[in-house]
C-alpha cells in the first residue's frame, strides 16, 4: 500500500492537516483548488485543512471550502478545519457558515453573537 501524502497522527488516527494560505482569494483560487483536488484524489477518508495562517480570505475561499465539503460528502467523508485564522472565521460567520469550523468553534462564534 503506498504511503498517504497526509500522514496519520498516531494519537488521533486522523490525517494531518493540509495547510493552505496565506491567501485564499480569487487571485490564488486556481492554485488552492489544485492543491485541494490533489489531496482529495490521493487521500482516502476525511480531509483536514489548516487555515490558521490565512491572512486574506474572500468568497473564492468560501466557494473552495463548500466544494471540498460537497466532494467529501459525496464519498461519505467529512471536511475538518483544524485551525482557522480570524480572517477565515470572520468570513465564514459573515456568510452564515460558521458550522464549517466544527462544533466547538461554531458554539464559540454563536456565543460571541449574543
Amino acid at each position: 500500500m503506498p504511503p498517504s501524502p497526509l500522514p496519520l497522527s498516531a494519537r488521533t488516527a486522523t490525517p494531518a492537516a493540509l495547510p493552505l494560505g496565506p491567501e485564499l482569494t480569487i487571485a490564488f483560487a486556481a492554485a488552492c483548488r489544485d492543491t485541494v483536488a490533489e489531496a482529495l484524489a490521493s487521500t482516502p477518508g476525511d480531509l483536514a485543512l489548516d487555515l490558521g495562517e490565512v491572512t486574506d480570505f474572500d468568497s473564492s475561499g468560501v466557494q473552495l471550502l463548500l466544494a471540498t465539503q460537497r466532494s467529501l460528502a459525496e464519498r461519505g467523508d467529512a471536511l475538518c478545519i483544524t485551525a482557522a485564522s480570524a480572517a477565515v472565521r470572520d468570513a465564514l460567520t459573515l456568510f452564515g457558515l460558521g458550522h464549517l469550523l466544527g462544533p466547538a468553534a461554531a458554539a464559540a462564534l454563536a456565543g460571541l453573537a449574543h
